[in-house]
């Protein structure tokens, strides 16, 4: 019989030393040992889903037929032994992205370009939960063009960690719509990070999102609503690009129900904040 397939290793080996060296300075040690950590724990992760990998496969090729309720229940194991691959993936990317203390690297990005490969990037991802993931909507109303000065090495994921965290938060069956415009002094990437809901949650929800972009506690004190990974790599990406990240009402005109938008202004001229 062929052999199951393999959840595939990490592209990036784990720390040969468990971490930086004992001579580093804490800091560095400290990002040294938490990569490390999440290292192994990713292995330890792909080890566990390889085992019910396994399993899966010979279930499925022990059976000839299998009846509607367990054929149902095995590709919802196949699914979500996708996803979390995916999410796996995404924490390693991340814990890379935060540990990399290199200065930005600007160049003209045309963020109309990047921003297609990034839908194209996590299709795959959106149709794995169900989530239709709609084309990109540009427009150019100042003819200004798309191109701002991007740092190559941060603003193509962080493009991507924002469509990962609205796929993550569409219903199944939902979709996600993603936009850009053209103004004289920035482009705006915005994506819908909810369907319509009634005005009071949704004015919550964007209460909630202004609140952790801005780094503010919440008004009246009480805890900050927990947020996904991804948004929270995503508030520090943009931070390091210089653009603005902002939550806003795509139904303005609408009285009864609030549709969330996340959207990033990218500034045309580069106005990036130190680490």
């Amino acid at each position: 019989m062929t052999d199951a397939p393999r959840i595939p290793s990490s592209a990036v080996p784990p720390s040969a030393g468990g971490g930086a060296p004992d001579d580093a300075p804490p800091a560095v040690r400290s990002i040294g040992e938490v990569s490390a950590l999440i290292e192994q724990a990713a292995h330890d992760l792909r080890s566990s889903l390889n085992a019910i990998q396994s399993w899966s496969y010979v279930l499925d090729r022990s059976i000839d037929s299998l009846a509607a309720p367990a054929q149902r229940a095995l590709d919802g194991m196949r699914s979500g032994m996708q996803q979390q691959l995916v999410l796996i993936e995404e924490m390693e990317e991340g814990v890379r992205l935060l540990a990399d203390d290199r200065g930005p690297s600007w160049e003209e990005t045309d963020l109309r370009v990047l921003a297609g490969l990034a839908i194209e990037d996590k299709r795959a991802a959106a149709e794995a939960r169900g989530v239709i993931l709609a084309a990109l909507d540009a427009q150019d109303h100042a003819e200004a063009g798309y191109t701002v000065p991007g740092d190559a090495l941060r603003i193509g994921p962080l493009l991507r960690h924002l469509l990962v965290h609205c796929i993550w938060r569409a219903a199944a069956g939902g979709s996600v719509r993603v936009y850009l415009s053209a103004e004289p002094d920035f482009v705006k990437f915005r994506i819908t990070e909810s369907p319509p809901v009634e005005r009071s949650r949704g004015e919550g929800r964007l209460a909630a999102l202004s609140d952790f972009f801005g780094r503010r506690a919440p008004a009246g004190g009480g805890h900050s609503p927990r947020q996904s990974t991804a948004l929270l790599l995503t508030r520090r990406m943009v931070e390091l690009q210089g653009a603005a990240l902002t939550a806003e009402n795509e139904n303005c005109g609408d009285t009864d129900n609030v549709t969330v938008c996340i959207a990033v202004r990218f500034p045309r001229v580069t106005a990036a904040h130190p680490a």
